[in-house]
């Protein structure tokens, strides 16, 4: 997957431009700035934008392309974030954080489960995990998103996948039209959730 996501990353400027994900700032903007990670944040758009907002951020993606070009979108705006190159089902960021935002990372079925489960242990006890990624429905749409419908969501998706203890705080499916760079525009159909984890 790197080499493809790396071959994308290098031959467009911005893959999915440089502005943040809407649901993604409208959440932060309600929150105080602590701790984020951001797993998959490809070119970075994400963690320097929450970065610029005070957040302390951590991102990994698997594409070194997308990593060194989320260093010089951070160097060009002038903030500091810590982004490494990282598999994530092997990734170990050895904290546990405010926020954990998983934006548009959508996995491979066989994986999703287990990779949702490690991402609920990097979110503090009283943090947050926030996501979107595409609806199931979106399949068929030309706005972005997997071609698998394996790999799309539905409503009870990541709940399902992270139990009891998880807390949904906001589910939605979203009608909305994407102007994410040149891979997500037009008309999509998305999931939303905003995930608490109970206090320890």
């Amino acid at each position: 997957m790197s080499n493809a996501w790396d071959q994308r990353y290098a031959t467009h400027p911005s893959v999915y431009g440089t502005l943040p994900n809407v649901f993604l700032a409208s959440q932060l903007a309600l929150r105080t700035p602590g701790t984020i990670y951001l797993p998959c944040d490809g070119e970075g758009r994400n963690g320097v934008w929450a970065a610029e907002q005070g957040w302390r951020v951590r991102t990994f993606d698997a594409s070194e392309v997308g990593i060194q070009k989320s260093h010089a979108l951070a160097a060009q705006r002038g903030v500091a974030i810590q982004a490494v190159v990282g598999d994530a089902m092997t990734v170990e960021p050895h904290e546990q954080f405010d926020v954990v935002a998983l934006v548009f990372a959508h996995m491979p079925h066989a994986i999703r489960a287990d990779f949702h489960r490690r991402a609920w242990t990097w979110v503090k006890p009283g943090g947050l995990l926030l996501a979107e990624g595409f609806h199931k429905d979106q399949l068929g749409l030309t706005s972005g998103g997997p071609k698998e419908i394996d790999m799309l969501f539905s409503e009870t998706t990541i709940p399902d996948d992270l139990g009891d203890e998880a807390q949904v705080l906001w589910c939605a499916r979203c009608e909305q039209v994407l102007d994410e760079g040149p891979f997500h525009q037009g008309f999509g159909i998305t999931c939303q959730w905003v995930i608490g984890k109970p206090n320890a």
